[in-house]
């Protein structure tokens, strides 16, 4: 008999365990064929997450085909590898329908959490129902177990960790866009170079001067209604709208902004229809993913006169290399930007921030909250040179400054735009 012929014959008297995991990894797989083929609204090739379903389908396979041949050790960590990976996905899923109500996908993904719970508690389990199986020698027995200590936070920081949040952003789950602030604003379509239709607020200006409002994140419309409302006081025409792949824009969402420079693109090609807006008075203002795109948008528009970028990290991993020569830190950013670029089939942005604010010729006031964002900030004021200026405020949490702290933020914001975007630019 065959090797394989073996393997099929013993599939028929699985144990117990290998009964569990097969169930569990069919369940988390079913959602994965979800995620991919039925998930993706308008604009979303079905394609787009081809290479991610293949490997999802061929290592469940062939984990569920050799798990009972496998070493206690080595089973326990296949299962919690697997139980992880669909506990991150499947938990999204009970946030949402905790918080915004169950769809289609909803119903799978919360199987995929069932199954993943299942899963981790079979890696607890494998362990001790083993104890003491194949003994090996006290020296050896030691050498194991302090190998595992070392290389189990390895496995989190340079594996689970990026793995589990490029899983966190494989799709994009659906959000109510809500509706404008007030009567003031008006509900408009986009459509972008690539064919996809964005839902938009826009409010007038009535000084001449418009500012774009970039979201942070998944770019939700509503992100930046706060700041908006601030700029309006001042006269300033704001546009609002959905990044692709939140609330009732199409496409696929990424939360580090990637495909969203078509999207601002559009925006500001948009801005240069309004008769209420003069040429060469647009700003940008982003929050957090938003204050990414805000400077990279500037360095691909001329247009763009004025960029506040508040909350400001990393788009790629072109800005782990800029930011750090620690090869932990570095490896932990390329193993999750490549699992981004796998997942969601399609590449990652090939220039870093740094360069951007370098090449763009546009004034950026840089917010920086806290230690982790000011480091940041000073990376980026740096390449800015003299048309940047950081403002850290060390007591500040990401993004919430025009919060805590009201007064001084739209003096320095307010201030920042009436500088630049004041009077017709040269």
């Amino acid at each position: 008999m065959t090797p394989i012929a073996s393997r099929l014959v013993s599939l028929r008297a699985r144990s117990t365990e290998a009964i569990v995991f097969g169930t569990a990894a069919v369940l988390a797989l079913a959602h994965a064929f979800d995620d991919a083929l039925l998930l993706p609204g308008a604009g979303v090739p079905l394609t787009r997450h081809g290479l991610a379903l293949a490997i999802a389908l061929v290592s469940t396979v062939a984990a569920i085909f050799w798990f009972e041949s496998m070493r206690p050790g080595v089973r326990a960590a296949t299962a919690f590898t697997f139980g992880f990976l669909a506990t991150v996905n499947g938990g999204r899923h009970a946030h949402h329908v905790i918080y915004e109500g169950a769809t289609a996908n909803d119903i799978t993904g919360l199987l995929a959490l069932a199954a993943g719970i299942a899963l981790v508690g079979l890696a607890a389990w494998i362990p001790f129902r083993h104890r003491g199986e194949r003994s090996p020698r006290p020296v050896k027995r030691w050498a194991i177990r302090v190998a595992v200590l070392a290389l189990g936070p390895l496995a989190a920081i340079l594996f689970y960790l990026p793995v589990g949040m490029a899983v966190v952003d494989i799709h994009s789950l659906h959000k109510d866009a809500g509706s404008p602030p007030s009567a003031d604003y008006e509900t408009v379509q986009l459509t972008t170079s690539d064919g996809l239709k964005l839902k938009a607020w826009y409010r007038p200006s009535r000084n001449g001067a418009a500012v774009l409002m970039l979201s942070g994140g998944g770019g939700d419309i509503g992100g930046t209604i706060r700041h908006a409302k601030m700029l309006v006081r001042h006269g300033y025409g704001v546009l609002l709208f959905g990044g692709r792949g939140t609330g009732d824009s199409e496409g696929a969402v990424n939360s580090y902004g990637w495909g969203r420079e078509k999207d601002a693109a559009t925006a500001l090609d948009y801005l240069a229809t309004r008769a209420d807006v003069q040429p060469g008075r647009v700003g940008a203002l982003g929050l957090s993913t938003g204050a990414d795109m805000a400077i990279d948008i500037a360095a691909r528009r001329a247009d763009v006169r004025a960029v506040v970028s508040d909350g400001t990290a990393a788009i790629g991993n072109e800005d782990v290399k800029e930011f750090t020569h620690d090869p932990l830190t570095r490896l932990n950013g390329w193993v999750l930007f490549k699992a981004l670029e796998i997942i969601e089939g399609r590449s990652g942005p090939d220039a870093s921030l740094a360069g951007q604010i370098a090449r763009s010729r546009a004034p950026h006031l840089l917010i920086a909250a806290g230690k982790v964002e000011k480091s940041w900030g000073e990376l980026y004021d740096r390449a800015g040179g003299d048309r940047s200026e950081l403002w850290y405020l060390p007591k500040a949490t990401h993004t919430a400054a025009l919060r805590q702290y009201p007064h001084e933020y739209e003096q320095r914001v307010v201030g920042f735009f009436d500088e630049h975007l004041g009077r017709l630019q040269s």
